[in-house]
């Protein structure tokens, strides 16, 4: 079963962003109801980050989904990330769909923020990269 939460994150060093926290499967089912979440959070906040630690499973619908946002907030000035992907659900899935990249696509306005190179995958709870896990 799908659920979010959304919290308002305010850290001392003033890096501050709205939380958004997923569980369970991320699939067609549900695509229509994280789009409006993500994109309302986007419009509201500088800096969304979306936390898939407790995600079971990931369908391409969802991977879609991910890329979009992030091209949504780089052309809008504003700051997509993702927090504890580094899960077998995620990597697996984005690794069998052919997600994963050398380099970021044509549309990418910063390819340092591009979700689909290795490198710029961070999982801080665990290591400094998927890579480590993976790759």
């Amino acid at each position: 079963m799908f659920e979010l939460e959304s919290k308002a994150i305010h850290n001392s060093d003033g890096a501050d962003y709205q939380l958004l926290i997923v569980s369970g499967d991320l699939g067609i089912a549900i695509i229509g109801q994280l789009k409006d979440e993500l994109l309302a959070a986007l419009q509201a906040h500088d800096h969304v980050v979306l936390d898939m630690a407790s995600v079971t499973a990931v369908d391409y619908s969802v991977l879609q989904l991910l890329c979009s946002a992030n091209k949504y907030a780089q052309k809008q000035g504003k700051l997509f990330q993702l927090k504890n992907q580094c899960t077998d659900a995620f990597v697996d899935r984005a690794q069998s769909l052919g997600f994963f990249r050398d380099r970021a696509c044509n549309e990418a306005e910063d390819s340092g923020k591009c979700l689909w190179i290795p490198e710029n995958l961070k999982d801080e709870d665990a290591h400094a990269g998927c890579t480590a896990k993976r790759f």
